[in-house]
Parts: C-alpha cells; sequence; structure tokens
C-alpha cells in the first residue's frame, strides 16, 4: 500500500465555498485524483464550511462532497 499524504484544499460547490484536507496517495496529483472516476465522492476532513460571500458558517470533522457538484479546486 502506498504511502498517504494529506494535501489542504479549497473548492467551491453552489453556494458554498470549503476548505478542508483529502488524502491523497504519495506521489499521485490532486488534478488526477479528482479527474478519477474510481469514486463519485472527495472525502474531506477537518473542514471549514462558508457561504459564497465569505462567511464562516460551520466547522466539520468529515465530509464526502458529490464531485460532479464541484466548480474547481485549489490547493492551498
Amino acid at each position: 500500500m502506498r504511502p498517504i499524504r494529506k494535501q489542504r484544499v479549497v473548492l467551491s460547490m453552489p453556494g458554498y465555498r470549503i476548505e478542508g484536507y483529502i488524502s491523497l496517495p504519495e506521489g499521485v496529483r490532486c488534478s488526477d485524483f479528482l479527474n478519477s472516476e474510481r469514486n463519485s465522492f472527495v472525502s474531506l476532513t477537518e473542514v471549514k464550511i462558508y457561504d459564497w460571500q465569505g462567511n464562516f458558517l460551520e466547522d466539520k470533522d468529515f465530509i464526502a462532497a458529490n464531485k460532479k457538484r464541484i466548480s474547481w479546486v485549489s490547493e492551498l
């Protein structure tokens, strides 16, 4: 099994901006992971959720985001 690294990201979904960590296999790019058709959802941990205006809404330990609803992702 490949070692795993945590990558901090911010992503946009309709009405929300979400910051958190995704777990990536070592050596796998974030874009390749997100473009993979293996999973329909992206697991995020240590999540902060903001509305589209940037107002903080809540913290979550974990969320699963539907890839089809993600507008964009950026590594932080």
